[in-house]
């Protein structure tokens, strides 16, 4: 099995002429292209290092093409290497066929034990490589002694944390240009920021920069960051009602959530704290010993209404079982084509199936997604309609999942759904989203002050012995 992977490597390689073909073409036109994504390119083609933060939904990956597309037409790069999650990898494979049909592209995601020599094999006969983050976690001694000319890391969020081992891989990579695509470069604190700088350009900032004064930070960061949100660009996208909608929990649901406070009521331990709030969060969701969730009776009945108009919707989990019942009960509705399930246990074909049926089939009315793999890289722009079944405690990855629906390419108006059940521990996370949120906007759309303080003194007023029990 492993002899035949490499033999498929091997008859990947391009030959000299193909591999200098993008010198020989004209240079690429951008005539296709939103006038603020021509601006992206000509800022990213002149920068060797930089945070491209636009909002999502704006074609980051379509600017980011081009200006790769232009360094290879100038003769300024000869290999670049693409980091992304592996759900994404089949995305970013379509558009560089798309737009950049000159460059040979290969993906590469070997198995452990062939991974040095399957390396070998490819890199450097072909323009782009395609991996995931996973094959960087101990760099491959070909990328060690030739470096790529030039990094592209999509959501580069996930390198934040300096001491994991991903994030060391890609600062032992050591290209002529690193690219970063993110468009939440601040999740936690101004150290997130820090160290994408640090990546990006490691001769002009260090992760210790974080412990700079705030206005320092901003200041020097502001050539390196572009940053466009959609209302400044996008004047034609259509509206977008985003509605939170209070419901209350079913009988059983309610009975389960007053238990399982009293369980833990003696506890102190932050284990189990946050054991606690993983399982008041989950029955807020669905009591999966009756199977009863107010949230799944209130997205059938919306559902019911999307579906008579013909339109589509894209519901988002971050826990798989609400999605599950969810599915069964829509086939029990209106058939089995109705739904389809997109979640981490399906390889990479079998999500590409999930996502063409949904795209395709006019019968299937819902794509019911883990939130961790459907809400991001991902365009569905069939739907308008988003339900945010539940939120994570990061607004930026709510607005991630939203925003797969919210983007360019989206000609209808938009209904976003959210849910928070009445008093429970979900009341208290619509605070601190709030705060985050604020946050995130100090941070990022202005390189403001960090959000660790604020956190730490919102968590403090919630306070794990203040939760609500619902009557």
């Amino acid at each position: 099995m492993h002899r035949e992977l490499l033999k498929e490597y091997r008859r990947l390689r391009l030959d000299v002429g193909a591999l200098i073909r993008p010198l020989l073409m004209d240079p690429p036109c951008l005539e296709q292209l939103y006038p603020f994504q021509r601006q992206g390119v000509e800022w990213l083609q002149a920068r060797s290092g930089a945070i491209l933060a636009d909002d999502m939904g704006l074609g980051k990956t379509v600017q980011v093409i081009g200006a790769a597309r232009r360094l290879f037409n100038h003769g300024r790069v000869r290999t670049a290497l693409v980091l992304c999650p592996k759900s994404l990898i089949a995305n970013w494979e379509r558009e560089f066929r798309r737009w950049a049909p000159e460059l040979g592209v290969a993906v590469i995601t070997p198995p452990s034990k062939i991974r040095e020599e399957a390396w070998r094999t490819i890199y450097g006969y072909r323009h782009v490589v395609l991996t995931n983050y996973e094959q960087i976690r101990a760099l491959p001694e070909i990328l060690q002694s030739t470096p790529p000319d030039l990094v592209i890391a999509d959501e580069a969020h996930r390198l934040r944390n300096r001491a994991a081992r991903v994030t060391t891989g890609a600062f032992d990579l050591r290209p002529g240009y690193f690219w970063a695509l993110t468009g939440t470069p601040v999740e936690r604190d101004q150290e997130d920021l820090a160290t994408l700088l640090s990546l990006v350009l490691p001769t002009q900032f260090a992760p210790d920069d974080a412990r700079l004064h705030v206005d320092s930070l901003r200041s020097r960061a502001r050539e390196h960051i572009l940053r466009r949100r959609k209302d400044q660009v996008l004047h034609d996208l259509p509206p977008v009602l985003d509605t939170t909608e209070v419901i209350d929990l079913t009988q059983s649901q309610a009975s389960t959530y007053r238990a399982i406070v009293k369980e833990f009521g003696t506890k102190n331990e932050v284990g189990d704290q946050l054991a606690l709030l993983t399982r008041l969060q989950a029955v807020c969701d669905i009591d999966t010993d009756s199977g009863d969730s107010a949230k799944v009776e209130r997205t059938l009945f919306l559902l019911e209404r999307i579906r008579s108009r013909g339109e589509k919707a894209v519901v988002f989990s971050h826990r798989l079982e609400p999605l599950r019942e969810l599915q069964r009960r829509i086939t029990k509705k209106w058939g089995k084509e109705a739904s389809v399930l997109l979640i981490g246990e399906l390889d990479d074909t079998e999500r590409a199936q999930v996502v063409l049926s949904f795209r395709e089939n006019e019968r299937t009315v819902a794509l019911l997604a883990s939130t961790q793999i459907g809400g991001e890289g991902h365009t569905f722009t069939e739907a308008n309609h988003v339900f945010l079944f539940n939120q994570w405690w990061n607004p930026s990855a709510n607005d991630q999942a939203r925003d797969r629906v919210v983007r360019i390419g989206q000609k209808r108006k938009v209904r976003v759904y959210r849910y928070c059940c009445r008093g429970t521990i979900e009341e208290a996370l619509e605070r601190i989203l709030e705060s985050k949120r604020q946050i995130f906007q100090d941070i990022v759309e202005r390189l403001a002050q960090g959000e660790l303080k604020a956190w730490r003194k919102l968590v403090g007023e919630v306070g794990i012995d203040r939760l609500l029990e619902p009557e």
